[in-house]
């Protein structure tokens, strides 16, 4: 800007605010003590006004804003999900966190009610046009017994082996997917399985009755490191072998651009380990 608009301007500035900016002198120019004081508050301005710019940016981006997770207890047990977590945290900074744990059920219907954003669960459930879910992983299943318990001594557990043991599972009003197909696995092996009474919210609970020697339990393999020295936990052998599916479900209409950025990094992980999986298992066959 030339020198006589910007004086002009700075004059008028004066007057609106009623009180001299600069000193003028024949041969020199110099910010009086209100000067000093606008210029500072004016420098605040332009950098509000950029910091607002950058928000808006990045909120667009899916870059900055707010993200509620829920998760499953033993979910949380398998370290895709605090590793998605934490790779989503150093990925985008700017966005809030918060978390929550409950069962299956309880997740979608909070995601199904914007209560949640997305969650990760244990499959399978019964699926609906306004949700969808996507299966991250799937894992070994294993028998968990207490640690002195007789079938602890073999290395691996036939299903057919276990007819005349009391399961522990969770209620089914609180999800019944993982249970059905365990069952199933019995039922397909010919083998009736005697439930017992005694139930628990979350596999880490049941887990705790097991130690405790009130029956056995069928759990996903990360489930291994609680209670490692009261649980025995032994692989499942023969022609049917059940899985744990770990999955992630999401609202089917979306808008969030941050969510979007949380599903995508998901599944780019859950397909990077499955890469990695893949190339395992090629290296041990060709060995």
């Amino acid at each position: 800007m030339a020198q006589p608009p910007l004086s002009m301007q700075i004059k008028a500035l004066e007057r609106e605010l009623g009180t001299l900016l600069l000193r003028r002198t024949r041969r020199s120019v110099e910010l009086t003590e209100s000067g000093k004081l606008v210029l500072h508050e004016c420098r605040r301005i332009v950098a509000d006004v950029e910091r607002t710019v950058a928000v808006a940016e990045r909120a667009e981006r899916g870059e900055q804003g707010h993200l509620e997770i829920g998760f499953t207890g033993s979910s949380a047990f398998n370290p895709f999900v605090p590793r998605a977590i934490r790779t989503f945290r150093s990925r985008f900074p700017f966005v809030e966190l918060s978390l929550a744990e409950h069962n299956t059920l309880a997740l979608v219907e909070a995601v199904r009610s914007n209560a949640l954003d997305a969650a990760f669960i244990r499959p399978p459930i019964e699926t609906a046009d306004d949700i969808t879910i996507e299966t991250v992983l799937e894992e070994d299943l294993l028998v968990a017994l207490p640690a002195a318990h007789p079938l602890a001594r073999e290395r691996a557990l036939d299903i057919a082996a276990l007819s005349h043991e009391t399961f522990l599972m969770r209620p089914r009003h609180i999800g019944s997917g993982l249970t059905d197909g365990i069952i199933a696995a019995f039922h397909a092996a010919g083998v009736s399985p005697t439930l017992s009474r005694h139930a628990a919210p979350q596999m880490s609970s049941v887990l705790n009755l097991v130690a405790a020697g009130l029956g056995v339990s069928i759990v996903p393999s990360s489930m291994r490191q609680v209670l490692p020295t009261e649980v025995a936990y032994r692989p499942i052998s023969g022609p049917i072998v059940p899985r744990a599916p770990l999955a992630i479900v999401s609202r089917t209409r979306n808008d969030s651009a941050v969510i979007a950025n949380f599903i995508q990094l998901v599944r780019e992980m859950a397909s990077a380990q499955q890469n990695a999986s893949e190339r395992k298992s090629t290296a041990r066959g060709l060995t």
